[in-house]
């Protein structure tokens, strides 16, 4: 008897405690300062919109490569202006051609300051007069849409690190790759993913170009 009694003492001492320490647990909530919902920010946190309403997603890197006339080129020549980017190979038979067909598009309906440009993923094929001559086919105004190829490695290499995926043709299976565009802001980063085979996407993309540049000269909407 004696010891059931000390039993219930007990519990009702243990119930108490955790009372007691459920309530200084909600009053040290309210009293405490809060911490900002991104430590280690003071402005922005990662991922929210910049003035021009886009995100920066990660850093596009610095390649020099070759353009369709031969001459180097390096994408670091492009900083202060916006660009976009995509990944395709003159002999494709399927998406390459829509591909191309929508930046012949943004070319048409973004504004001049609007860069383009096109990497090959097959490079042994795409020499610069190929290429030249692919972005003929599609009335490129080669002073702002610019066709690169490299070593295999170099292409390879900046597959990667744009984060566009390709895989090598095998025997039994031509070349496959994204059919992303890529929009890089002019500070080098990469701020929009889009689909290239989406007109309504090209639409969007045309549009969020153009809030990186000035609105004179700016072209008619898609």
């Amino acid at each position: 008897m004696a010891m059931g009694l000390v039993q219930k003492r007990i519990t009702i001492a243990l119930w108490g405690l955790i009372v007691v320490a459920m309530v200084g647990l909600g009053v040290g909530k309210i009293l405490l300062p809060h911490p900002s919902a991104h430590p280690g920010h003071d402005s922005d946190p990662p991922g929210t919109p910049d003035p021009q309403g886009v995100q920066e997603l990660y850093p596009a890197p610095n390649l020099t490569l070759t353009d369709q006339t031969g001459k180097p080129f390096a994408t670091a020549d492009l900083h202060g202006r916006p660009w976009i980017a995509d990944f395709i190979f003159t002999t494709c038979g399927s998406v390459c051609p829509k591909m191309s067909a929508q930046m012949a598009q943004l070319q048409a309906h973004t504004p001049p300051g609007v860069h383009l440009v096109s990497f090959t993923v097959d490079p042994a094929n795409d020499t610069p007069p190929v290429l030249k001559n692919y972005g003929e086919s599609f009335h490129a105004d080669f002073a702002r849409w610019h066709f690169l190829t490299g070593s295999q490695q170099q292409m390879s290499d900046a597959a990667y690190a744009m984060k566009i995926s390709v895989k090598p043709a095998a025997p039994d299976s031509p070349i496959m790759h994204s059919e992303k565009f890529l929009l890089v802001n002019p500070a080098g980063s990469v701020v929009g993913v889009y689909d290239g085979t989406s007109a309504d996407d090209v639409k969007r993309l045309a549009a969020d170009a153009a809030k990186l540049l000035p609105a004179d000269g700016a072209k008619k909407p898609l």
